[in-house]
């Protein structure tokens, strides 16, 4: 199994120059491979209701099975 490789992006490197369409950004994006992180957390009076996390990862599906990502 191929290790992976992770790089961290600024969002200036994400966007580029102004005048790529937006089709390209997100094959661009694609192509390398978004993860995505959220938390929500539900408080009343101090009191810690519900906790929600999501972690997202986009990406081609020939980057997946190159990772070694199940099929």
């Amino acid at each position: 199994m191929m290790p992976l490789e992770l790089e961290m992006a600024t969002a200036e490197d994400a966007i580029g120059s102004s005048d790529r369409r937006l089709v390209d950004l997100v094959d661009g994006l694609l192509h390398h491979g978004v993860v995505i992180r959220g938390e929500l957390w539900l408080t009343v009076a101090d009191v810690d209701l519900v906790f929600l996390g999501i972690d997202l990862l986009l990406a081609a599906p020939h980057k997946m099975r190159a990772s070694g990502a199940p099929q």
